[in-house]
């Protein structure tokens, strides 16, 4: 039997082993953390910190109309953060920021000492540099070794970066809801406002989001969101950040959120869509993350009443034909519009709406749908017959004939006139006025259909969409409402075509300007002014006595315009312009058919226009054209006032119509230059 080992040799060989065993352990744990700290990311490239920024459209105003990204960022400096928001982030985050280093041991111990009593992981005692680490290079998974290597990764990035550097890139980063990233973009999102224009209150509720943006969200949890602001306010109080008087007028506050988070400007949603596809199609998907700031020209308050009267309209033409959907509180119609107004002089798109609801149909009528333009053609035809000599005071037969007769694979086509009427020979004011069908046909006879056509292009008209032939009279080619208007602008401007203009410019966030619009709008002259002055008394007088009465209710003497309906009243239409604005607009089925037996661009497509027109003009003054060189006036009646002089004696050859004098140098001495010496377009 051995003797028992002595007392001495038992301490011995125990301290021995645990000496070991932390030895060991050290060593091990040195390796683990050397190990650790050789796979921690690279962290200098956070010196150059150029996130992806959104693509932002604004309103000429500086409205914001939409922003397309991924995620809502705006880039600040640190100066650029207001000091409260900076004490009320760390107040609840890591009040102690700049005293401690990396890893606050004493806050980790009270997240520890807390989380044992509570019974669960309700604080993690990170600092504002341990959650830079986070956000930039880690998941938010609650594992030890994550834990351990966000420890590692904030004492890296305090050996490279101050404190202020880091708060920076933390107030940027961090995400706060509602796909916004940092504090600046939160600003905007919740409040519709800029860093510096938040208050306390404000600033306070934005503090309280990075913990969790979702259960602190003020939008989705209002009450929870409140109750965080209010201990983010006492927790500054007690810091010192506060006086009682600011904490109490903080407390009092009533906190108005931003109603539209969506980030898009609903009523501009079609117009908004064209500026993204064209800066798309300049810059290519990096736009949606080189924070660019796209200008355009649309007017908000023209837009929203723009959006605003077509749905009205369009509302009560469904309702009208008596198949509205009763059931329900709003009935979505079937029927689709648009509407286009342009400045006459510079180009400027003020407001464009394609549909009743992008959401509901993104197909831009405005722009894609190419739908026949009826009566609003006419205006074009009789352009095209100044040119050739006829006049206003031009008798033309309003008497209904077969004007094309049958032939094999073709019936006989004999053109009518609303309501069955006619006059027989009548002045062409008058058929312009009452937009009398047989009148306009005939004046394109007299003029030659191949004339029309091709004049009918330098308004914009493409000529394979409308073709020579007497039905192109009647507006039987088709084009776009956005088209339209830009062919009445030239009847507004004295005979210019100018370029329709949507995007004015295209600059990089607190950059340089990558793309401005010419100062002058791109414009060629098309017809001369002679020509434009005439056509815009007759479409006056469309107004003041015709097929556009109701547009006189604006009680502006220099309206002007058009009514048209296409054949069986598939399209709707009214095109004019007042105080240096056009604006077309336009009604009718996808699948074209019928509006109805009584629909007219007069009972549909007006009175949106006029109300549209009411806004839209509100702030412009009369535009009344001085009559040019080379006109004179004949009797004291306004409807003969204009005739064109110094003109040729007209090549006329047809029965149906009668120029009301062979030689327009029965009233001038000759010496007028001849209408069509204008410049070449």
């Amino acid at each position: 039997m051995s003797p028992s080992p002595s007392p001495n040799r038992l301490l011995r060989t125990l301290l021995g082993v645990v000496l070991g065993v932390l030895i060991g352990g050290s060593l091990g744990g040195a390796y683990l953390l050397h190990h650790l700290w050789q796979q921690l990311p690279p962290v200098d490239h956070l010196a150059d910190y150029d996130p992806r920024l959104p693509l932002r459209i604004y309103a000429r105003d500086g409205t914001l109309l939409a922003e397309y990204g991924q995620e809502r960022r705006e880039l600040v400096s640190l100066d650029g953060i207001p000091l409260v928001l900076r004490q009320a982030l760390l107040a609840i985050e890591d009040a102690n920021f700049y005293g401690h280093g990396a890893v606050d041991f004493s806050g980790m111990a009270r997240a520890v000492l807390s989380n044992f009593r509570a019974g669960e992981s309700a604080q993690g005692g990170s600092t504002i540099t341990m959650q830079v680490a986070r956000v930039f290079f880690l998941s938010r998974e609650k594992t030890y070794s994550r834990k351990l290597t966000e420890v590692l990764l904030a004492y890296k990035l305090e050996s490279v970066y101050s404190k202020d550097k880091l708060l920076e890139l933390y107030m940027n980063q961090v995400y706060l809801g509602e796909r916004a990233y940092g504090f600046a973009a939160a600003a905007s999102v919740y409040f519709d406002k800029t860093l510096n224009q938040l208050t306390v209150a404000e600033a306070a509720m934005l503090a309280g989001l990075p913990k969790a943006p979702s259960a602190y969200n003020p939008v989705a949890n209002r009450a929870r969101a409140t109750v965080r602001q209010r201990h983010i306010l006492h927790r500054m109080h007690a810091l010192g950040h506060l006086d009682t008087q600011q904490l109490q007028d903080a407390l009092a506050e009533t906190l108005t959120l931003r109603v539209n988070t969506s980030g898009l400007h609903t009523d501009a949603a079609f117009a908004v869509e064209q500026a993204r596809q064209m800066v798309v199609d300049r810059f290519g998907d990096e736009a949606y993350a080189l924070g660019l700031n796209v200008s355009t020209t649309i007017d908000v308050a023209a837009q929203r009443a723009a959006t605003r009267e077509l749905r009205a309209g369009l509302q009560a033409a469904q309702a009208r034909r008596g198949d509205g959907g009763r059931k329900h509180r709003v009935p979505l119609p079937r029927m689709e519009g648009a509407l286009v107004s342009m400045d006459v002089n510079t180009g400027e798109i003020l407001a464009l709406t394609g549909g009743f609801d992008f959401a509901l149909n993104q197909f831009d009528h405005a722009v894609q749908a190419q739908r026949q333009p009826g009566s609003t053609f006419k205006p074009f035809v009789y352009s095209a017959a100044l040119e050739k000599g006829y006049f206003p005071g031009t008798l033309v037969d309003d008497t209904q004939r077969v004007v094309t007769p049958a032939a094999r694979g073709r019936k006989a086509w004999s053109p009518r006139n609303y309501g069955n009427q006619y006059e027989g020979f009548i002045d062409a004011r008058r058929g312009l006025v009452r937009s009398k069908n047989l009148v306009a046909v005939n004046l394109m006879e007299a003029a030659g259909t191949d004339h029309v056509s091709a004049f009918a292009a330098r308004f914009g008209f493409a000529p394979e969409r409308n073709p020579a032939g007497l039905p192109l009279a009647l507006g039987a080619g088709t084009t776009t409402p956005l088209q339209l208007t830009q062919a009445y602008t030239v009847f507004a401007n004295g005979g210019h075509w100018v370029q329709p203009r949507l995007i004015r410019q295209v600059r990089e966030r607190g950059g340089d300007v990558l793309y401005a619009a010419p100062d002058a709008a791109e414009r060629s002259a098309v017809i001369s002014p002679r020509n434009a002055y005439v056509m815009n008394s007759l479409l006056r007088d469309v107004v003041r006595q015709g097929t556009g009465r109701r547009a006189a209710a604006l009680g502006r003497p220099d309206v002007a315009g058009k009514t048209g309906t296409s054949n069986d009243a598939r399209d709707a239409w009214f095109a004019g312009y007042a105080g240096g604005v056009a604006s077309v607009v336009w009604m009718g089925f996808d699948q074209p058919r019928s509006l109805g037996s009584r629909a007219t661009g007069g009972t549909l497509a007006l009175p949106v226009w006029t109300a549209y027109m009411r806004v839209a003009v509100a702030d412009r003054p009369v535009s009344q054209p001085a009559m040019p060189e080379g006109l004179v006036r004949f009797g004291e009646d306004d409807v003969y006032a204009e005739y064109l002089a110094g003109n040729a004696c007209v090549d006329n050859r047809s029965p149906f119509v009668r120029p009301a004098f062979a030689c327009a140098t029965a009233f001038t001495d000759g010496g007028a230059a001849p209408l069509t010496a204008m410049p070449s377009p």
